[in-house]
């Protein structure tokens, strides 16, 4: 290890997995193994506080249970190293007792162990391990947890005095350097506005407000209705009471109504944003008088559209986000902690019920991805550019692509031919730090397995018999500092996946012919239409399945969410009938009669066979019988010739097509399961097509 690489240890730098070469914070993985390495502390853990958008996610996720909440931040950590929440991408803080110090640590503070300490740096950035969790305030984002984390050299650290309760510091220092300089901030001015969802949260930042204006200001606390929870005991009410002069309930997501309802346009010269509530920056624009602060506790609160709303609205503000470390704030935080600590002896905080919080989620927080109202599908929706999300499994399937599409490191897509796994691929990538860089997509299984190796890895020029004068470029070298897709990956020889391994864990490859190796910096999405289960039963090299698979996406078969073929039938109907210049529609039978085939080709097969009713259909309406007479591809041997007399009318023909075609298929196949399936429909459809028709026209095989 040279003098440089040594160095960034401090920072934590060779902890990080997945990938390699970043710091804990942006690394998808981390290493959390026990072993002290140079330059790191271990801490025992005792208590954690899960940031609070994140926890409010998990609880969503976990429909409020706690042993499945338990089970939810466990997968995370077994997933990740470390407590970062893939779908807020934030994680939180933690309290515990140091355990051992590796001597290279650099000990500033005079720490020892045995001492009690506060990390004040996110977990997000901290490798660690949970072994068990004991207990839960869902009030507070809080669990008691048994298990260690890794400090680094550089992880702010605060000793945590012995007479102010853990829980309240851990508390005050996840905003840390927000309510240090809001303190700060609130120098010189009058009125003041503290928006948020949580009354503890609002409270610190009204005393961070009220330790400097004093008692001449006016401060207006705003609380998203039924979000925060109640209490009882104590002298919280009376030190509420001492800190606003005016506290409000209000439904923060109906903006204008709540600007209205309180008067509070333009009126106050700082508003500060606590709140995890998509829409409530446009109470904090509108409220804070031309030449106003505005300050946002977290970048969740959508500092952006802030900032592009003071100019829509031509107002003058400063507009301020959370900030990162501040040398003077851990003081700050014990000052105002020891402050406050009384008024909360003999407090409880009273969780509200399950259903109700669930309810009050699911009608307020659209970003968590997992509740069903409309403004999660909005959401959803407005990122995956109309991908068909009408069913649970493709939900969580939607759910997981936009979580791991920000972390740069590898994903393994799995699920049968035509299930959309390039769509997924594709949506990885649009949504991406590097997209845009270059996305070049390789099907593995259609390159000719003596070009492989110069179309991956490119070659010098007379590097062989009819090689270009002036070499070539690879995949890796086109897609430097971009995204590989990889399609059908298991279709590679073992020879290959052995270089190809060699590549993601080093970096560098040679060129076919060349003697000098080169770096490359690429993002893997690989796709494959096998099981893992059959890629480590001989497919793939199990190190390069592993290196692939850091996060796996499973898409299911379109026979497990038939809920979704009318829509995705819907879909293609428009989408071909602008493309022939049509305007055919499908009826509700048509549509039934869809969803109750079989589709072994999944969303492929369903797309040509759209394109087919399209094209053979005689009317505009295309109908159940269209459905039936129409073949799928992988079922076209039974006959659909007929011998019609000539004065038939259309409804004898249909009937006498729809009588021979089931005959012929149930005495082909033998029973009415094979024949079902011959026809590509199911057995209770076929069944029931059976009672309908002419039963004297079938023979008795069942």
């Amino acid at each position: 290890m040279n003098h440089s690489e040594k160095n960034l240890m401090i920072y934590g730098a060779g902890r990080s997995l997945e990938p390699k070469d970043v710091l804990p914070t942006t690394a998808w993985k981390v290493d959390n193994s026990k072993g002290l390495r140079s330059g790191e502390m271990r801490v025992s853990l005792r208590k954690i506080m899960i940031e609070p958008a994140s926890f409010r996610q998990i609880r969503a996720e976990a429909g409020d249970d706690p042993e499945r909440i338990k089970a939810r931040i466990m997968d995370i950590i077994v997933r990740r190293g470390k407590m970062q929440n893939p779908v807020t991408n934030t994680g939180g803080l933690l309290y515990g007792v140091i355990e051992e110090m590796d001597p290279d640590y650099e000990n500033t503070a005079g720490l020892k162990p045995g001492d009690e300490i506060i990390c004040n740096s996110s977990l997000a950035s901290i490798p660690l391990l949970i072994e068990k969790i004991s207990r839960m305030d869902r009030t507070l984002s809080l669990i008691d947890a048994e298990g260690y984390a890794i400090l680094f050299s550089k992880t702010p650290v605060v000793k945590k005095p012995a007479h102010i309760p853990a829980w309240l510091l851990i508390f005050i220092s996840n905003e840390s350097g927000t309510l240090y300089n809001v303190g700060k901030m609130a120098a010189g001015k009058h009125d003041f506005l503290v928006l948020g969802d949580h009354i503890i949260t609002n409270l610190m930042f009204g005393r961070a407000i009220r330790r400097t204006v004093g008692r001449d200001a006016h401060i207006m606390c705003l609380l998203e209705s039924g979000a925060s929870p109640g209490f009882t005991g104590g002298n919280l009410k009376e030190l509420i009471g001492d800190t606003f002069d005016e506290v409000h309930e209000s439904e923060i997501l109906r903006p204008v109504a709540c600007i209205t309802e309180y008067n509070l346009d333009g009126h106050f010269d700082m508003t500060v944003n606590c709140a995890d509530l998509p829409g409530s920056e446009t109470i904090n624009v509108i409220a804070t008088k031309n030449g106003g602060a505005v300050v946002y506790a977290n970048i969740i609160n959508n500092y952006g559209d802030a900032l592009y709303m003071t100019e829509a609205i031509s107002r003058d503000l400063q507009v301020e986000v959370a900030d990162g470390f501040l040398e003077p704030y851990d003081a700050f935080d014990i000052a105002l902690a020891e402050e406050v600590a009384p008024a909360f002896d003999g407090v409880q905080f009273v969780d509200e019920p399950q259903e109700d919080y669930i309810a009050h989620i699911s009608k307020n927080y659209p970003i968590t991805g997992t509740t069903r109202g409309g403004g999660t599908q909005g959401y959803r929706n407005s990122l995956a550019d109309g991908f068909v999300c009408e069913s649970a499994a493709m939900r969580a399937v939607l759910d997981d692509t936009l979580r791991v599409a920000k972390y740069d490191c590898n994903v393994l897509i799995t699920g049968e031919t035509g299930v959309g796994k390039e769509r997924i691929a594709t949506m990885i990538f649009q949504h991406s730090t590097r997209r845009m860089r270059s996305f070049i997509r390789v099907n593995c299984a259609a390159i000719s397995p003596g070009l492989l190796e110069s179309e991956f890895f490119g070659y010098e020029r007379g590097a062989f018999t009819g090689a270009s004068a002036s070499g070539k470029k690879g995949y890796f070298e086109m897609a430097n500092n971009g995204t590989l897709f990889l399609d059908e990956v298991s279709e590679l020889p073992l020879d290959l996946q052995a270089k190809l391994l060699r590549v993601i864990q080093d970096g560098e490859y040679f060129r076919v012919g060349g003697t000098e190796p080169r770096r490359t910096n690429v993002r893997i999405i690989a796709a494959t239409n096998r099981s893992p289960e059959a890629l480590l039963g001989g497919r793939m090299r199990r190190d390069l399945y592993y290196r692939l698979s850091v996060f796996p996406i499973r898409v299911p078969s379109l026979d497990e969410r038939r809920e979704e073929i009318p829509v995705l039938a819907t879909y293609f109907l428009t989408l071909y009938n602008e493309k022939f210049g049509l305007s055919k529609t499908l009826t509700q039978d048509a549509l039934s009669a869809l969803r109750e085939r079989s589709w072994p080709g999944n969303i492929r097969e369903l797309e040509n066979m759209i394109q087919r009713l399209i094209i053979s259909s005689a009317s505009d309406n295309i109908t159940e019988m269209d459905v039936i007479r129409e073949p799928q591809a992988a079922h076209r041997t039974v006959s659909s010739g007929i011998n019609l007399p000539g004065d038939a009318g259309f409804t004898e023909a249909v009937e006498a097509f729809e009588n021979r075609l089931i005959a012929e298929a149930y005495v082909q196949y033998g029973s009415s399961r094979k024949a079902a399936e011959a026809l590509g429909i199911s057995q209770s459809q076929f069944m029931r097509k059976k009672r309908r028709l002419q039963e004297n026209t079938l023979p008795h095989i069942d």
